[in-house]
């Protein structure tokens, strides 16, 4: 499905797009999260625990959008002219250590992994 007018739009409306998506899913977690305490409600003993501790996955999840979000906001202002992004800037604002490195790691793999598929084009010359 196509929006309407030109294709091309500004990488910060990509990034607030998105991390507008990121907020509409923590919204639903919010929702679910209210489920599941409502249910957990009639559980005792064993499976009360076993529940609770299950249940604390929906905060994780919470927690862990809240903060791609605050990481894609983030890389909006820091956009530099060359297209490029100031990654450090927008990994420290990420509460969650793991989620940082994973995010850090990821990124410099992709980056690398792109700046090597674009030289492999290049005709080097001895």
């Amino acid at each position: 499905m196509s929006a309407p007018g030109s294709s091309a739009v500004s990488t910060q409306a990509i990034l607030t797009a998105l991390a507008q998506e990121v907020d509409h899913a923590g919204a639903l977690c919010d929702r679910l999260e209210s489920l599941v305490s409502r249910l957990i409600g009639g559980a005792e003993g064993e499976p009360l625990q076993i529940a609770l501790h299950e249940a604390q996955t929906i905060d994780a999840l919470q927690q862990h959008l809240t903060a791609l979000s605050d990481f894609m906001r983030g890389l909006k202002p820091r956009a530099e002219r060359d297209g490029g992004f100031d990654i450090a800037a927008a990994l420290d604002r990420i509460p969650l250590a793991d989620l940082a490195k994973r995010l850090s790691e990821q990124v410099h793999d992709l980056d690398a992994h792109e700046r090597s598929a674009a030289d492999a084009g290049d005709l080097l010359l001895f």
